[in-house]
């Protein structure tokens, strides 16, 4: 597991730190923690069920429906892990509607699987946050364009280096 540099949850803000606290007790089978029902009662009072079906719900969908093993920290850790990063930029992105961002995110999540239900269960869980006065912040994720491959050659070829040169370009 790949823990994110000088990143912990609580430098993710509030929202994202409800999200990832519920959707690592859904994973690891306590969603029915007391300290986590009276912590999402107390935040989003009557619409608490919501909040957390929701975001149980996400959490299945990405376990149930993904093509890789997630890797998420240790309960109790407060260290994020790059694909944590990843699901609080699905839920960011799925409550400010920007679909393509959310997709993104899932279809490295879910090992290019199918989306569609995972996405709906994230619009479900922005929505919820966002009703209950809670904003999940984009998470600070440094992207990059892709540099142009450049043609190389192999010290040493072969012979028929000319037919190899063909594949390495």
């Amino acid at each position: 597991m790949t823990f994110v540099a000088s990143m912990t949850i609580p430098q993710l803000g509030c929202g994202a730190g409800y999200a990832l606290w519920a959707f690592l007790a859904a994973a690891i089978g306590h969603f029915d923690c007391p300290a986590l029902v009276r912590g999402f009662d107390r935040l989003f009072e009557s619409r608490s069920v919501e909040a957390r079906d929701a975001l149980y719900h996400f959490a299945r969908a990405i376990g149930s429906h993904g093509n890789r093993r997630i890797g998420l920290g240790q309960p109790g850790c407060c260290g994020v892990t790059s694909d944590e990063m990843s699901i609080v930029a699905v839920l960011a992105a799925a409550q400010t509607k920007d679909g393509a961002r959310r997709d993104a995110h899932l279809l490295w999540l879910l090992g290019h699987r199918d989306v569609q239900n995972a996405a709906a269960n994230a619009n479900a869980v922005g929505a919820a946050f966002k009703s209950g006065g809670l904003m999940i912040d984009q998470p600070p994720i440094q992207l990059y364009e892709p540099q142009a491959a450049k043609p190389f050659e192999v010290i040493g070829a072969p012979e028929n280096a000319d037919s190899q040169r063909a594949r390495i370009h």
